[in-house]
């Protein structure tokens, strides 16, 4: 075989590879545990009458946009992070597409699942390359519970982190309560203030935002935390700064306390759905049982 034949080989197998190779940077693991509601249940083609407190989920994005979703789910089992008689598991394998610019919130990047398995297509939406928000029909925020939010997170996070959805807030109304549960020692860690013991796996919050009822802005807060299982009650004020991250259309609400420690910082997502955001004003990364997410008390 001569030289120039070798050359034109190695350029034949060169292109080969090349055109079936991915990036890495597409390929990766999304976990994370949302709440099991009616909506939820039906695109999953889980039989409505079967109880479903949260489900467990294992994404995985895979090359030419495919993916396997393995999920967990059932009746919660009390004072545990799983389910009553070990709960029921399913497998989801198909494909997604990417598509940008999904009204309401104009999001950058929209994600949508099919599978002959599912009944609907799940549609997500890219918070941060860490973090994955399930849009509804309409796609808007869909809305949790005190248990549990509808927030996967990156197994693997990475450094990038910008923030890639704007705030969408439009409503005034006073008070606004929210609710959620997230991990405990990551947050603590930041807030050493907090005191929690080494066991400590979650944390409980309910915030209620009050306005003043004469000019409408934003006036008193109280939260409620429970941290290792005991409820811990703080005032405060609170404020909305815009535009303070990297998102011209961004809206943070800053907590600030009366009693001495650090404030606390959420971004908006849209009038339901608050985000935690840690010193650097990035958005805390979840794990395999709860996010960063207050829910609105619907």
């Amino acid at each position: 075989m001569t030289k120039t034949t070798n050359v034109i080989v190695f350029i034949c197998v060169w292109f080969a590879v090349s055109c079936h190779a991915t990036d890495p940077a597409s390929q990766f693991i999304l976990i994370g545990s949302t709440p099991g509601d009616s909506t939820i249940k039906s695109a999953l083609s889980i039989p409505h009458k079967t109880q479903v407190d949260f489900i467990k989920w294992r994404l995985e994005l895979r090359e030419r946009q495919t993916f396997l979703m393995n999920i967990h789910y059932g009746e919660s089992q009390p004072n545990t992070l799983g389910f009553l008689g070990d709960g029921e598991r399913l497998t989801v394998q198909g494909t997604y597409s990417v598509v940008e610019g999904q009204s309401p919130n104009e999001f950058r990047e929209v994600y949508q699942f099919n599978s002959n398995n599912l009944a609907d297509n799940l549609i997500m939406v890219k918070v941060t390359e860490n973090l994955f928000h399930f849009l509804d029909g309409q796609n808007h925020l869909m809305v949790g519970n005190g248990g549990w939010s509808y927030m996967l997170s990156r197994e693997d996070p990475i450094e990038n982190t910008s923030l890639l959805i704007s705030s969408a807030v439009s409503d005034e109304s006073t008070p606004l309560v929210f609710v959620g549960r997230t991990p405990c020692q990551e947050f603590a860690l930041e807030h050493p203030e907090m005191n929690v013991s080494p066991a400590c796996f979650k944390l409980k919050w309910k915030l209620v935002l009050n306005r003043d009822p004469l000019t409408n802005l934003p006036s008193t807060c109280v939260m409620r935390k429970i941290v290792d299982n005991q409820p811990r009650e703080v005032t405060g004020r609170w404020t909305i700064l815009r535009g303070a991250i990297s998102d011209p259309e961004s809206i943070i609400y800053q907590i600030d306390f009366d009693e001495p420690g650090e404030s606390i910082s959420l971004l908006a997502g849209d009038d339901n759905i608050l985000f935690f955001l840690d010193k650097n004003d990035k958005p805390f990364v979840g794990n395999q049982d709860f996010s960063f997410v207050l829910n609105r008390d619907l």
